[in-house]
């Protein structure tokens, strides 16, 4: 009887290890297939909640390839692949920006970033310093909520 339970006891620490390591390693290997070109856009993006005064932060939720849908813009051809990161920008653990990054576009220098609110504060959002988008505060239904740019990168 004691075998069965030390055997037991055996086979859940080991499956607990296995849970936590997987858990550590496929993060860690989930920010190695981030584009180095995404990263870089968020390393010099701030997005600043202009009522509070507080910079948010990004957090990778996926990075993948995927078939360009309608809207985008007129550089990204629809049904062909490319390289794309969601990110969300959070407040004291909330989310308040959700971003999608697509790109680059045939030229090897254009991406498109998609922006939705889900938040009523006002924000900023800056690359390299220089203002790109500034989103209103939400004063009334309907609200604005989606946000498109195009950003060079050399």
């Amino acid at each position: 009887m004691q075998q069965k339970t030390t055997a037991l006891l055996v086979i859940i620490l080991l499956m607990g290890f296995g849970f936590l390591a997987g858990s550590f390693f496929g993060g860690f290997f989930g920010q190695l297939t981030v584009p180095a070109s995404h990263k870089a856009i968020i390393d010099s993006m701030t997005v600043t909640d202009t009522k509070a005064n507080v910079k948010l932060t990004a957090k990778l939720v996926e990075s993948s390839n995927v078939e360009c849908g309608k809207g985008l813009s007129v550089l990204f051809t629809k049904g062909k692949v490319y390289p794309q990161t969601v990110w969300l920008w959070q407040l004291y653990g909330n989310t308040e920006i959700v971003m999608n990054i697509w790109g680059p576009d045939e030229s090897g220098k254009t991406y498109g970033i998609e922006i939705s609110r889900l938040a009523w504060d006002p924000y900023e959002v800056k690359i390299d310093g220089v203002t790109k988008l500034t989103i209103d505060a939400v004063t009334g239904m309907p609200a604005t909520g989606y946000y498109s740019l195009e950003v060079t990168v050399d």
